[in-house]
């Protein structure tokens, strides 16, 4: 189990959920990848005033809408754990804030699940959203350019509109530290505002069982940089930092290499050939970093 975990208690409100302090304790967990949203609608956090608090109770009323549903689908899929980076990592603590982040692509990967609030701007929006039902798949025969049948195929409607459907259009998919938690989730299963996506190393589909594209599994670090430094940071400080659960996975793929600043040795003379699709000032690192660094 990660350092913390929010112990689910019982969505009735009869046992509050609260925080756990695992020491090295073993289990099963789910995590949720989400929006913080702006300073105004910030979600519930641990820090060292409330740290005591939270390992006593976490009030239901007191949890957002999005840390609500979450909670629920936890509970209700029979697990007593779910990790959430607000409410797991003292924000006002730069040792503990610096420590978990590090081993923020271990939480995400050693994950059973993780649940994407994908449409949510906020933790105010909830994960749950009241729609029509998909239009049911149809069943039909499977001719081959023989004429004959063999079988069967399913065929369901698109809806109109295609970004309610789709993780890649949602709010999350701006947000860069998304690009990890995405990338290193054994299994996630995303809440749009059209339809629940299932996405694993395996499969990608909508819950009528038509097959989506997971641009988000795509491992080319040159990919990966490009959809992350397009994506949005409350802190440009962070900028390598929110990678480093990918490098790390990386790394072991490929001992042979060595990271440098963003970049690949190996890869190194086709990696700096980075360019900016938009025209922009480049501003001032914060972290020293050379300009031959896409960060």
């Amino acid at each position: 189990l990660p350092t913390r975990v929010v112990h689910v208690g019982r969505p009735d409100g009869v046992v509050s959920p609260r925080l756990f302090e695992t020491q090295g304790e073993r289990g099963h967990y789910v995590a949720l990848s989400h929006c913080w949203g702006p300073l105004s609608h910030r979600p519930v956090m641990t820090t060292h005033s409330s740290l005591a608090d939270h390992l006593a109770s976490i009030p239901w009323d007191a949890l957002p809408p999005t840390y609500q549903d979450a909670i629920s689908v936890t509970h209700r899929l029979g697990f007593a754990y779910i990790w959430i980076d607000s409410l797991c990592i003292i924000q006002d603590s730069h040792s503990d804030w610096l420590g978990e982040s590090k081993r923020m692509g271990n939480v995400y990967q050693h994950a059973r699940l993780t649940i994407a609030a994908s449409h949510a701007a906020d933790s105010a929006q909830p994960c749950f959203v009241t729609r029509p039902p998909p239009a049911p798949a149809v069943e039909l025969p499977n001719v081959t350019a023989a004429g004959n049948i063999e079988g069967s195929i399913f065929a369901s409607l698109l809806p109109d509109d295609y970004a309610a459907i789709s993780p890649d259009s949602g709010a999350l998919a701006y947000r860069a530290w998304a690009t990890q938690e995405w990338l290193l989730s054994r299994r996630m299963v995303f809440y749009t505002t059209g339809s629940l996506v299932w996405s694993c190393l395996a499969i990608s589909q909508r819950e009528t069982g038509a097959s989506f594209h997971a641009t988000t599994r795509n491992v080319r670090w040159k990919n990966i940089v490009e959809k992350y430094s397009a994506r949005l940071l409350t802190q440009q400080t962070d900028r390598l930092i929110a990678l480093d659960g990918i490098r790390s996975a990386l790394a072991t793929k490929r001992p042979e290499d060595t990271y440098c600043l963003g970049l690949w040795k190996n890869s190194m003379p086709d990696q700096l050939l980075w360019y900016c699709i938009q025209p922009a000032e480049r501003s001032k690192s914060e972290l020293g970093l050379p300009t031959w660094t896409w960060a």
